[in-house]
């Protein structure tokens, strides 16, 4: 099996992404210099774009990356996220978010 090697051009198509967006990140896919010419080996570019995959987590949190997947299987050895329902259920415990409006905006708009 031959590992063939790809042109910036077709590691942007394959990507999706454009020509300098490629060269400015071929530091992190992995690329081959010949002379001035620079090629990608296409094994290097499937594996960063599976480092770069993303995957369904619990339905509060759409989408978690393989980085959280894998801390997560580490038996807690990373903390867990505090996340907006976490915050709602400690603040009504304590009895502060009563008189809380339900949807607050941040920054109120000068006129």
């Amino acid at each position: 099996m031959t590992n063939s090697l790809l042109r910036p051009e077709q590691v942007a198509k394959r990507l999706g992404m454009s020509v300098s967006w490629v060269y400015s990140n071929k530091h992190r896919i992995g690329y081959v210099q010949l002379g001035n010419a620079v090629r990608f080996e296409q094994c290097e570019v499937e594996r960063y774009a599976g480092s770069c995959k993303r995957g369904p987590q619990n339905e509060e949190r759409k989408w978690e990356s393989q980085s959280d997947t894998e801390k997560a299987a580490t038996n807690g050895s990373s903390r867990k996220r505090t996340t907006v329902s976490d915050i709602n259920a400690r603040l009504l415990a304590t009895g502060r978010a009563k008189n809380r409006p339900e949807n607050t905006q941040r920054h109120a708009k000068l006129q």
